[in-house]
């Protein structure tokens, strides 16, 4: 069941967006092919910040290198194109919103990249 109340905040394609959700004090639902992750304000904040660092890192990284984002259990992989993308997208989300969440200063998650 969906929130009617959901406003879509960006978009790569049909199942890779961002969304936000005022209900429980705002959530983030940010899908990314098979999987959707439910994100505080915050959280998210902090996952912008995360993926903003290890794209700066990676970026010495083999154009072929893979991209794996941990978050929690969960692995995202995705190329250095995708790794871009992404970041483009949680940027872009941040924009629509309309005030930029204040960044959480150690996140929920103990392992985030690999």
């Amino acid at each position: 069941m969906s929130c009617p109340h959901l406003r879509r905040l960006a978009t790569l394609s049909e199942f890779r967006y961002i969304e936000s959700c005022p209900c429980s004090g705002g959530i983030v639902h940010l899908s990314w092919d098979v999987a959707t992750l439910h994100l505080s304000l915050k959280d998210f904040a902090w996952l912008v910040e995360v993926v903003d660092e290890a794209v700066e890192r990676n970026r010495f990284e083999p154009p072929e290198a893979l991209f794996v984002l941990w978050i929690g259990n969960l692995a995202l992989r995705m190329s250095r194109a995708e790794e871009v993308e992404l970041r483009g997208m949680l940027h872009s989300a941040l924009a629509e919103m309309s005030q930029r969440p204040e960044p959480r200063s150690s996140g929920p998650f103990t392992r985030l990249l690999n």
